[in-house]
């Protein structure tokens, strides 16, 4: 070890008449471990929030939706077959979209009605796991048995409901909202029938509730039913015509360069759509606030930083004498410059390597306990989430621990060069 090193060393121990330096000093270790702890803990809590919203808006719709400039297109079964050549692309499922009233003997509300193709393994599996979270009681689930109930429910659409209707599966909220449960029947009610005597007529028809899905987004599970494609082409009368083909991809943040290459394969009339442009807005917001949230925060180092700066000062006023006595003895000004960088980056890393673990056993404890869930319950009619989401990235505690190192150097860069410029003949003088 170096002299500097130990001299630094020594100078950072409590003595005599060192009291208040040392206080300030254990302060800016406490302002860089404050700082570093909530920037760690916030970040990744942004972080989690934003996956989980993420996870939950491609659960709910797909990767990449193709549709046609031209509305409802036939000949989509050729579409998938050019799909499937694409790299990239791992399944494809047709789909109807289209609004409708459902209607119950207590009330009625307006939906958005999917007709997918329960022989499409794709399909299946894209709402399966919902399907079965809001259809068997909330004791003794597990995500296997969610999965395979909720396949044998969508699967279900290709028969009768218990009733004898066509099959249909709505959202928690919406069955809330209009009263019913699985098992009972609905009536679906499109405004566009035929043209009658008297003018258009609304087209009826009844459905059984085989089942309910919830994706834990209230936007979702209140507005949205599905039912088979089969159903839906013969109740919209689309003449064997679909809305569009999702897709889903391998690796989700390459979805817009798939669906660039997906748009010059197929060519006009077809487009494509990605997750990242249709809720483009919403993700901003997000990295913007995660940004904002981090400057903020940030201050709290800065903070920490000018308590190193006053600390280091002190230090150098307060040392005059022994500064000259090592001048005197043939200590260069980089030795000098060397003491007291050392002193403030011994506050800065004791700080951050504290404040980093501290933060990461934070999350931890909010990923593994439920002490956030019982103290402030999420309500699912104002939040998107039903839990405390964390997620631990690597590369934020790295960049907020380099980003605490390199301003707590900085701070110490005046100390130390006024250190280094005292004149020991001036210090001495008196002595």
């Amino acid at each position: 070890m170096s002299y500097e090193s130990l001299i630094s060393l020594r100078y950072l121990k409590s003595g005599t008449g060192r009291g208040f330096v040392s206080l300030i000093g254990f302060i800016s270790v406490l302002g860089v471990f404050l700082g570093v702890a909530s920037l760690d803990v916030v970040l990744s809590v942004m972080k989690g929030f934003e996956d989980e919203l993420r996870d939950k808006i491609i659960g709910a719709s797909s990767h990449v939706v193709v549709m046609s400039y031209e509305g409802d297109f036939e000949d989509f079964t050729e579409v998938e077959k050019k799909l499937a050549q694409i790299p990239g692309v791992t399944s494809t499922n047709p789909f109807i979209y289209n609004h409708a009233m459902l209607v119950s003997k207590y009330d009625v509300s307006g939906s958005v009605i999917r007709g997918i193709d329960p022989n499409n393994s794709a399909s299946v599996a894209a709402i399966a796991e919902t399907v079965g979270k809001g259809s068997l009681p909330a004791a003794g689930r597990n995500r296997d048995l969610l999965f395979q109930e909720g396949e044998r429910i969508v699967s279900g659409l290709l028969g009768k409901s218990a009733s004898g209707d066509p099959p249909i599966i709505i959202g928690r909220e919406l069955s809330n909202l209009i009263g019913v449960t699985m098992g009972d029947t609905v009536n679906l009610v499109s405004p566009y029938g035929k043209i009658g005597p008297f003018g258009p007529t609304a087209k009826i028809r009844k459905f059984g509730v085989i089942g309910i899905f919830d994706y834990g987004m209230i936007e979702y599970d209140s507005s949205t039913a599905y039912i088979s494609l089969d159903d839906a082409m013969d109740f919209f009368e689309t003449q064997g015509k679909v809305t569009g083909i999702e897709i889903r991809v391998e690796e989700i943040y390459q979805a817009r360069k798939t669906g660039g290459e997906i748009a010059e394969t197929l060519g006009f009339p077809f487009y494509a759509k990605n997750w990242e442009d249709s809720n483009r807005n919403l993700f901003k917001a997000l990295r913007l606030e995660r940004i904002a949230i981090g400057i903020f925060l940030g201050f709290i180092v800065l903070v920490a930083a000018l308590n190193i700066v006053s600390t280091l000062t002190m230090l150098v006023m307060e040392k005059k004498r022994d500064i000259a006595v090592l001048i005197s003895m043939g200590a260069r000004k980089s030795d000098i410059r060397k003491i007291f960088v050392y002193d403030g980056m011994i506050i800065g890393v004791l700080g951050t390597f504290l404040g980093t673990l501290f933060g990461y056993l934070i999350c931890r404890f909010l990923q593994t306990s439920n002490f956030i869930k019982e103290m402030i319950p999420f309500d699912d009619n104002v939040y998107p989430i039903s839990e405390f989401p964390v997620k631990i990235e690597p590369v934020y505690f790295l960049i907020v621990a380099v980003s605490s190192l390199l301003i707590c150097f900085l701070a110490t860069l005046y100390p130390s060069y006024r250190a280094s410029r005292e004149n020991p003949v001036e210090s001495l003088r008196y002595e």
